[in-house]
């Protein structure tokens, strides 16, 4: 795989998304369990009531999907460290956290210009090491406490390992949208008041709609470990 440069966009991610392969697999069981499956057109309210499990089910899978790529990212990068190395995640989530502060004003003044320049990270690796253990910390507390797959929740577990708000699609991200805010009716609302009927294959093409990009995440995760030296 060719270098992958500070500030460079994708070139080629990997060709497949083992995790995306294990998503797949479980939500087939979901369909499997819950006697989902494209010609369920619903009868009655029992099977109004399977398609809408299917949906909120789908939507952890999914959720649980994004916030494991993240935790894989971090993980990889606490041990790089350790070894005195840093991954372009890593430094993606130090810029991240130096620039932090500006978005409160009480704490703006604290904030710091980031540095960039390789030699001064190696320089300056002893107590880089330290602020990016704090960051990786931090991280992970703002990943636990996510509640969703919309895109305003996949930007902030997403955007400070290095991932940019225009990696994906504009159709993935309002399918996501979609997803989550159709899994909030049936979560925070009666199954037994819809709008609008389900049917097996809508809630299936749900996912098939955004498989692809879910596999794309997981595949340029090589690309944001490799290591800076």
């Amino acid at each position: 795989m060719a270098e992958l440069q500070l500030g460079d966009s994708i070139v080629k991610p990997c060709r497949r998304s083992r995790k995306v392969i294990d998503l797949k697999v479980r939500i087939a069981e979901l369909a499997v369990s819950l006697q989902v499956d494209k010609n369920l057109i619903p009868q009655g309210q029992a099977e109004i009531d399977r398609l809408h499990a299917f949906r909120v089910l789908m939507h952890a899978e999914v959720q649980h999907y994004l916030e494991s790529v993240v935790i894989q990212i971090l993980d990889v990068t606490e041990n790089e460290a350790s070894a005195g190395r840093i991954t372009h995640a890593g430094h993606h989530l130090l810029i991240f956290q130096a620039m932090n502060p500006l978005a409160v004003p009480r704490t703006s003044a604290k904030a710091s210009y980031p540095q960039f320049a390789l030699s001064d990270l190696k320089s300056n690796w002893l107590a880089t090491s330290t602020f990016l253990g704090k960051a990786i910390d931090g991280h992970r507390k703002r990943v636990k406490g996510n509640n969703g797959i919309k895109v305003g929740n996949m930007n902030t577990i997403l955007l400070p390992v290095g991932f940019r708000d225009t990696f994906f699609t504009s159709y993935f991200r309002d399918k996501m949208d979609e997803l989550g805010e159709q899994r909030g009716r049936v979560a925070h609302g009666s199954g037994a008041l819809v709008s609008s009927i389900p049917t097996g294959r809508g809630e299936l093409q749900r996912f098939l709609d955004i498989e692809p990009g879910l596999s794309l995440a997981d595949r340029y995760v090589p690309r944001l470990l490799q290591p800076l030296w």
